[in-house]
C-alpha cells in the first residue's frame, strides 16, 4: 500500500523563486526526477493561494491541483483569498493522507496526519525585522509543530536547536533533513552564455564579489560594502561588488551606500536575477560573500561551493555549520574582520583556499533534491534516511 502525501504548494504562487520558495519547488523536481519512488508513494500538491499556478502544473501534472479553476485572473486572487478563508470554497480532501504544510499559512483539517518543516524561528530571534503579521504566522506555525503536527522536520542543526530551546518541542520529535540545490550548480555553465552574461553587466571573471538574497538588514550588506571598499582601498581597484536580490521596504540604507561616490563605479546592483543564469555568476566569481546576521540554511554557500567559488561567511547560526573547515568565516559585526578576510579571498593566500574546492565540491554533492524529498519519505515509512548530513 502507498503512503500518500500532500503537499501545500500554495506559496509557490508569488513569481520570485528565493529562500522557502526554492525549497518547495525542489519538493516538486525531486518527484518529477525519481519515479522509482512512485511505487511506494503518492504525492499530491494542491494550492489555496486563489492563483493557478501553470508553471506548477505543468511540472507536476495530475498531482497539482488548485483552489483556482486554470486561467483565473491575477486581479481576483484577493476575493478568491478571502471565500478560501471563510470556508466558501472547499478545500483539498486530506483524509488518509500526511499534510505537509506551507509553514506560514496553515490549512490543517481535523483528523489528518500532520507534518511541518520548520526553516527559521528568524522573527521570533530577530522580531525588530518583520511585521506583526509575519511574526503571528511564525508562532502560529511553532504552536501547530509543538502541539499538532506528527512529523517535524528542521533544515539544520541550529534550527532544530532553536526548536527545542525557544518552541519547547522535545529534540526526538525533530528530524534534521537539509534542502538540496539545482543540480544545475554542479555542471560547468556554458562559456559563452557566461561571458555574456558577465559583460552585459561589466564584471571579469575572478574580479569580482557576489552577494545573493534579500536587501534586508539581516543579510547584513551595509557592513559588507563598508569592508570591501576598506579591503580594496589601495589595490585591486578594479574589483566590483555584484549584488543580486529583491528590495524590501528595509533596503533604504543599503541603497544608500551603494550611491556614495566611494563604491558607486564599483558595485553593481542585478536585482532579481533568474535561477538559470546564478550558476554562471557563483562560477565566475572570486568569492560568494555571504556573512549574514543569521540564517536557517543558508542555500547559497552550497550552490557555491557547487559552483567552485570560494565562500566568505559568518561564523554564526547555520552558516558555520556548514562552512566548519570549508570556506572563510568572519564575525559578521566588525567591518575590519570582513575586510581582512576579503584581502585573503583576493591576495596571494587564494591559492589555499582554492586547493579545498574539489573537496567542497564532493560535500555539496550531498545536498540533493532526491536527498531532500526522500529525507521526508523515510520519516514517513518510519526509515532513517542515507540523506545528506554537514
Amino acid at each position: 500500500m502507498r503512503i500518500r502525501v500532500a503537499i501545500d504548494v500554495s506559496g509557490l504562487a508569488w513569481r520570485y523563486r528565493t529562500g522557502v520558495q526554492n525549497l518547495y519547488w525542489a519538493f516538486v523536481q525531486a518527484w518529477q526526477e525519481n519515479p522509482d519512488l512512485h511505487d511506494r508513494f503518492e504525492l499530491r500538491f494542491y494550492d489555496r493561494s486563489g492563483l493557478h499556478n501553470a508553471a506548477l502544473q505543468e511540472r507536476a501534472g495530475a498531482a497539482y491541483s488548485s483552489a483556482a479553476p486554470r486561467g483565473w485572473p491575477a486581479g481576483l486572487r484577493r476575493p478568491l483569498q478571502a471565500l478560501i478563508r471563510c470556508g466558501l470554497v472547499p478545500g483539498p480532501d486530506l483524509r488518509g493522507t500526511i499534510n505537509h504544510v506551507w509553514n506560514w499559512g496553515l490549512y490543517a483539517p481535523a483528523g489528518v496526519a500532520g507534518s511541518i518543516t520548520v526553516p527559521d524561528l528568524l522573527p521570533i530571534e530577530f522580531p525588530q525585522w518583520y511585521n506583526a503579521r509575519f511574526r503571528r504566522l511564525t508562532q502560529n506555525s511553532l504552536r501547530y509543530a509543538r502541539e499538532r503536527a506528527q512529523y517535524v522536520f528542521a533544515i539544520s542543526e541550529y534550527v532544530k536547536q532553536r526548536l527545542v530551546d525557544d518552541a519547547g518541542i522535545a529534540a526526538e520529535r525533530v528530524r534534521v533533513v537539509y534542502p538540496g540545490i539545482d543540480p544545475r550548480y554542479f555542471a560547468a555553465p556554458e562559456p559563452a552564455a557566461t561571458q555574456a552574461l558577465l559583460q552585459r553587466h561589466g564584471l571579469q571573471p575572478g574580479r569580482y564579489l557576489l552577494s545573493s538574497g534579500f536587501l534586508d538588514p539581516r543579510k547584513n550588506l551595509a557592513r559588507q560594502l563598508q569592508a570591501f571598499a576598506l579591503a580594496t582601498r589601495q589595490g585591486d581597484t578594479d574589483v566590483k561588488y555584484a549584488l543580486t536580490g529583491l528590495e524590501n521596504a528595509q533596503s533604504g540604507p543599503v541603497l544608500e551606500l551603494m550611491r556614495d561616490p566611494a563604491l558607486r563605479q564599483r558595485v553593481v546592483f542585478l536585482g532579481y536575477v533568474p535561477q538559470d543564469q546564478l550558476p554562471g555568476l557563483m562560477a565566475g566569481s572570486a568569492a560568494l560573500m555571504y556573512c549574514s546576521i543569521a540564517e536557517g540554511f543558508g542555500l547559497p554557500i552550497i550552490e557555491a561551493m557547487a559552483s567552485g567559488a570560494l565562500v566568505l561567511t559568518a561564523h554564526t547560526s547555520s552558516m558555520q555549520e556548514l562552512a566548519q573547515g570549508r570556506a572563510l568565516t568572519v564575525d559578521p559585526f566588525q567591518v575590519e574582520d570582513i575586510a581582512a578576510k576579503i584581502a585573503l579571498v583576493l591576495g596571494a593566500e587564494r591559492s589555499q583556499w582554492l586547493a579545498r574546492v574539489p573537496d567542497n565540491r564532493a560535500f555539496a554533492a550531498r545536498f540533493t533534491v532526491r536527498n531532500w524529498l526522500t529525507g521526508h519519505l523515510a520519516a514517513y515509512a518510519g526509515q532513517t534516511p542515507a540523506g545528506a548530513g554537514a
